[in-house]
Order: structure tokens, then sequence, then C-alpha cells
């Protein structure tokens, strides 16, 4: 880990005096598609209040992309980028609010600048934010990024829904080693943006138009984890909890009409048990991650039902979820009463169709949470496709044992010769299954 500290902040120092051989301000580009640039003047950094520059780049393969002032997504003042198909882009203002899709939020001390708009392909704001808050114009800052690839949306309206992100990450800036000596767009002669449309306004319609001003001075960037750990997290918790809920518990269930012993039934089932809370686990990791889960949360999951209750229950997925996993903590023991109550009446009973039936809905509604999942997750619709078809597949072949099992229960039961040849000879009912 030292290693890799040292390693970073080499890096970032590398950037420095890169940025002040060409003058120009350094960018940092989490992936190869999307880019950010960030400039303070000398006087707002001495002041420590004042404009803020930034530059927001995105190949043509970005769908959108967005930048935020803070440490999680949850309280972030956002900038989300997107094509507004009259070759420029819309800057949208948006607030962070947690494991949501962030809304527009008016910001009149935000602009757009010259050089704004699609640039050899690429996608470029270049904003001022006049005294923007939870900012150290003279230290570090944290912030966050996110973006999405796929077609351009070309959306004019600054409140456009997004599709959620591919990746994000989390990085400071120490905007202190960023200053430029005007207080002018910085951008405007940057290679970075060569030629181009002028800009084209901000979320709220202003355009932009401040020109001059070479950039110049360096920017630490560090990073501060990045979104393709949590996007593994993401896939992990996402196949973990397709195999339980499509695949693990209906093969549990369909078992019990092949097997002469409940042992196999219940250790089957056991071990899917275990796995939903491990993914369960992931679930939580990753929400704290991504700031829809608060730091208490993260300490102690029962208080889930207490300070975090409003944060957490924000989406269907995690409401159902939670509500999925926790309801099935009871399955085992109704299988106990089940099979408690089948040693002492040789048949089933009442709770015996309470465990079934309460499995069978929880199955469902396990099933039904995972596509819930793939859509907020914005997974590509061959991935829905699939999990479509696998669900509709499990759940033929479950119906398919059903109907087998209750047909081979009520199976006239077979005849035993008589014992002395005779016809006369008693015919005795032999028990097939139960």
């Amino acid at each position: 880990m030292r290693l890799a500290s040292r390693t970073a902040w080499a890096a970032a120092l590398a950037l420095v005096a890169v940025a002040g051989v060409h003058g120009e301000p350094t960018p940092y580009c989490p992936v190869e598609e999307v880019c950010f640039q960030f400039a303070v003047p000398e006087a707002a950094a001495s002041s420590g209040s004042g404009n803020v520059y930034f530059q927001l780049k995105a190949s043509s393969s970005v769908s959108w992309a967005g930048l935020g002032i803070g440490s999680q997504m949850s309280g972030a003042t956002m900038f989300i980028m997107y094509a507004n198909g009259k070759n420029n882009v819309t800057l949208s203002t948006r607030k962070g609010t947690g494991h949501v899709e962030p809304r527009y939020s008016r910001m009149t001390n935000v602009e757009l600048l010259e050089g704004t708009g699609i640039i050899n392909g690429s996608m470029i704001a270049n904003v001022r934010c006049s005294g923007c808050a939870n900012l150290d114009l003279s230290g570090v800052s944290s912030w966050v990024s996110a973006w999405k690839r796929g077609s351009a949306m070309n959306e004019e309206s600054p409140s456009a829904s997004i599709v959620y992100h591919d990746s994000h990450n989390n990085f400071n800036v120490n905007l202190g080693m960023a200053t430029i000596n005007s207080d002018a767009n910085p951008f405007v002669n940057s290679s970075s943006t060569p030629g181009g449309n002028n800009g084209g306004g901000n979320g709220d319609g202003n355009s932009g138009g401040n020109k001059g001003g070479n950039g110049g001075g360096g920017v630490i960037v560090t990073g501060a984890g990045g979104g393709s750990s949590t996007t593994t997290l993401i896939n992990a918790h996402g196949i973990l909890m397709t195999v339980v809920f499509v695949v693990g518990y209906p093969i549990g269930a369909m078992l019990s009409p092949f097997v002469s012993t409940w042992i196999i039934h219940a250790t089957w089932q056991s071990l899917v048990f275990f796995a939903m809370w491990a993914g369960f686990g992931l679930g939580i990791v990753i929400c704290s991650r991504i700031g829809f889960v608060s730091i208490a949360l993260r300490h102690n999951v029962a208080l889930v039902a207490v300070a975090d209750f409003p944060q957490f229950f924000q989406n269907t997925h995690t409401q159902l979820g939670v509500f999925i996993v926790s309801l099935m903590g009871l399955q085992p023991i109704f299988g106990f009463l089940h099979h408690r109550h089948y040693l002492r009446n040789r048949r089933r009973g009442i709770i015996s169709y309470v465990h079934i039936w309460y499995g069978r809905s929880l199955m469902i509604l396990g099933v039904v949470n995972g596509g819930l999942g793939l859509q907020l997750a914005g997974n590509p619709q061959p991935f829905v496709t699939v999990y479509i078809a696998v669900a509709a597949i499990v759940a033929a072949a479950y119906l398919a044992v059903s109907a087998f099992a209750l047909f081979r229960k009520r199976k006239p039961a077979g005849i035993e010769p008589p014992a002395n040849g005779s016809d006369n000879t008693e015919r005795k009912k032999t028990k097939i299954w139960s």
C-alpha cells in the first residue's frame, strides 16, 4: 500500500512538472474516454473565494459524463454534460441525494464558456463556477465523477433523465496547485480544445463567451478509489443474487420429490441461504461506496431500521431487496416446523403449506427484484434478455417438476400379487411418495 501511495504521489508531482512546462491546465483522465481539467485564478486562491474553472471532456462513445463537488454522490453538487443534438452540449446542474438519479437544480452562478461544444467528435464543456461551495481554492478538495457509455442523448433540456452510470470515480484535487494568472477562461487556447464552437449556454440558458487568458499552473490529482472496483462488486452482487433466486432456491425446491431424505434438501437450501446473505452484504458495501448508505450504517447494519431508514429506502430495488432477504430469514424456521410436523403425523399440515407457498412467493419476488436491479444498473438489453430466458427456463422446469410430483402422489398404488395364488386375496396399497 505504501509503494502504491508513493507511486501515485510521484505521478501527481510529474503532472505538476509537465503542466508548468507547457503552461496549460493539467488533464485528469479516470478512463481513456473521459477527462477533466481544473484552474483557479491566483486572486481567488489567495482570498479563498471567487471563480473556479473546470473542463469536462468525453469521447463520442460516451452518452453522458458528470463531475461533482464532494466525496460521495449524496450531497454532491453535480455537473452533467451530454450532447444536445445540435453540435453542442447541454450542461445540467444537479444535486446528489443518494443512490438515485440526481434531479436538475438551477444554479445561476454556473456558466458555460467559449470552447464548449462538439469538437473533433468529443463533447467539451468549459465551465466557470462563481463561489462554488465546499471547495478549498488554495488546498485539496474532494470530487466525484461518473460516466455512461452509449449513444448520444441529444437532449437540450437540463432536466433530461439519464441512464445509470457504467462507472464512477472519486479523487482529490489540489486547487492551490492549479492557479492561473488572470481570472479568464484558461481553456480557449488549450491544445485540448482546438477551434470548435463557442459556448452554447448552461443549463439555465445563459450563454458563455468570456475570452482570453492562457492556461497556467499545475494540478495534483490523487485518486481516491476508482469505479472499476465498485463495478466489479456490482457485477458480483448481481451474479450471486441471480444464482440464488433464479437457480439456487428453485433447484432446492425441485430436489424434494426425488430425494429419499430431507437432509439433501435442507443442506442445499442452507448453502443458498448463506449465499443470499453474502450477496446482501455486497449490496450494503456497494451502497456505502456510492453514497447511498451513511457512515453509521457501514458500522452497524442494524441501524438501517433507525438512523438510515429514510436514506436507504429511496429505491424500489433496495426496498424490495431488504424486504425479501429479511422475510427469507423466517423460511428455515418454517422448514424445521414442517419437518417436525411430518415426523409426528406422517402427512403435511398447515405449516407445511405455509413453508411451501411462502418460499415460492419469495422466490418470485426475488426474480422480479433481480430485473429491477438490472434496470437500476443500466445493463445492456442482451443481459436482460438472458436473465429473462434463464428465469423462464427454470420456471418451466419448476412447474414441470411440481406437476410430476402431484401426479405421482395421486397415482393409484400398485397391487401386490395374491400370497396363496387365490383371486380372493386382499389387495394391499403401497404408498409410493408423499
